[in-house]
């Protein structure tokens, strides 16, 4: 390791040590990772809300395989409504979205409701065929955004007596089951975990086109560079720098993944945490672990 990364290294893990919670970092040059930066680059982490790159990878995946169309429309009924973010679950039913448009919702202000109409199209099994052709088998993605907000407040996604209505009151209420699964950070809990040098990794294959045809590369990161909440990655850059990036959150986590685009070359880069007592401090951290980065891979 060079000085320059050793230095690098030694700030990120004076960063994460100030943290109340663990937090992880992995960055690297695209297709460099053995020039990888970071801390607890092979910890798992909940996905929150990055679970939404591998669900856009296999979705343009399929699209490359001919079996679904970007322009088929998907009309939206009352009993898809899924809690947290988003938009959708606000709107009158009937609207008929095309399957780019839901992918944009899904990324670009994360909104749940898109993201289970997708998920529900490409299913975990393709998910994580995907990322095991990529050899990412730490990332997995059993359950999609109802089943993880649901099982969050001890309700069951599956039980037609367990509502939106009630998911709603039980969150702003605090009303958390924390012996759940959506809250534990172990392999093969049934949460939806990844580490940050296996979404990194990701990342890294997206900007590369690995598995992807180019207009499906290009698709992807158009739609990654929409992305609406630049509070960790991009806050750490300097002004109008190109970040293709999504972001994700639940209580207790805060985390990013994306591809930064700096004058000398692209680099790629995930930050990830769990257990935060102080979440605007984590998001600052994150922001902070950036700018490191930043200095080490993207100051030109």
């Amino acid at each position: 390791m060079t000085a320059s990364r050793k230095t690098a290294e030694g700030e990120l893990e004076r960063l994460v040590a100030k943290i109340d919670g663990s937090v992880g970092v992995a960055a690297w040059p695209v297709g460099k990772p053995e020039q990888a930066i970071g801390v607890n680059m092979d910890e798992l982490y909940p996905t929150a809300s990055t679970f939404k790159i591998p669900l856009i990878y296999a979705l343009y995946q399929m699209t490359d395989r001919g079996e679904i169309s970007l322009a088929r429309r998907v009309t939206i009924e009352g009993s898809d409504r899924v809690p947290g973010s988003g938009v959708l679950q606000d709107l009158d039913p009937g609207l008929s979205p095309t399957i780019r448009d839901l992918a944009v919702l899904m990324t670009v202000v994360s909104d749940n409701q898109a993201t289970d109409l997708l998920y529900n199209i490409v299913g975990a099994a393709r998910i994580h065929a995907a990322l095991d052709r990529l050899q990412l088998t730490k990332t997995r993605v059993p359950m999609n955004t109802r089943a993880l907000l649901f099982n969050y407040v001890g309700l069951d996604a599956n039980n037609p007596e367990h509502t939106y209505e009630e998911s709603i009151r039980r969150m702003r209420a605090d009303e958390f089951n924390h012996a759940g699964a959506a809250w534990s950070d172990k392999e093969g809990s049934g949460n939806d975990l990844t580490t940050p040098r296996e979404m990194t990794a990701l990342c890294d294959a997206i900007e590369q086109g690995i598995g992807l045809s180019s207009s499906s590369r290009e698709g992807i990161i158009d739609i990654m560079k929409r992305q609406k909440f630049n509070e960790r990655i991009p806050a750490g850059l300097p002004e109008k720098i190109e970040v293709a990036h999504k972001t994700g959150s639940i209580k207790g986590v805060r985390n990013d993944a994306g591809i930064v685009y700096a004058p000398g070359g692209p680099y790629v880069i995930g930050v990830f945490s769990k257990g935060l007592t102080d979440e605007k401090a984590g998001v600052d951290c994150l922001a902070a672990l950036s700018r490191v980065v930043w200095k080490t891979f993207g100051a030109s």
